[in-house]
């Protein structure tokens, strides 16, 4: 049996899931490599910047994958989003960490490209945030951590 990705609007509220989304000032939109860390509670509201700390410093995200929608055209909607994110997560996860979403300790959530993004800026970018579930930190990547 397979674990869902928990999303509420993205907007990682603790351990709820996160709520943020990019805005797109002219015709840039955040971004971040994967392997970067973060804070849950920096991932929140529409961001114009993706928020990061050093791994060694006190965390509870990574971003573990950073992709592109292979797709041209109209907005798709957010279902198809969300669907095309979520698998290309759950690949991007398990390359990163070395285990499989439904088999680790992490959550797992995203950050995709709305439709203002979309049409304003051919935003076509995911990306993949774990985090960890119990509201503790850590001052470690999960590179390669099987966890």
């Amino acid at each position: 049996m397979s674990r869902r990705i928990v999303r509420t609007t993205l907007a990682l509220v603790g351990a709820a899931g996160l709520a943020a989304s990019l805005s797109a000032c002219g015709s840039q939109v955040a971004t971040v490599d994967a392997g970067a860390c973060s804070n849950v509670s920096d991932l929140e509201g529409e961001l114009t910047e993706i928020p990061t700390v050093d791994c060694g410093d006190e965390h509870d995200a990574q971003f573990v994958h950073v992709f592109d929608i292979d797709q041209d055209g109209d907005y798709p909607g957010d279902e198809a989003i969300a669907t095309a994110a979520e698998e290309g997560c759950r690949t991007g996860f398990e390359d990163f960490v070395g285990l499989s979403y439904d088999e680790s300790a992490l959550g797992l959530d995203f950050i995709p490209p709305n439709e203002n993004t979309w049409d304003q800026a051919n935003d076509r970018q995911v990306i993949c945030v774990a985090y960890l579930l119990d509201g503790t930190t850590t001052t470690e990547s999960w590179e390669g951590a099987a966890i």
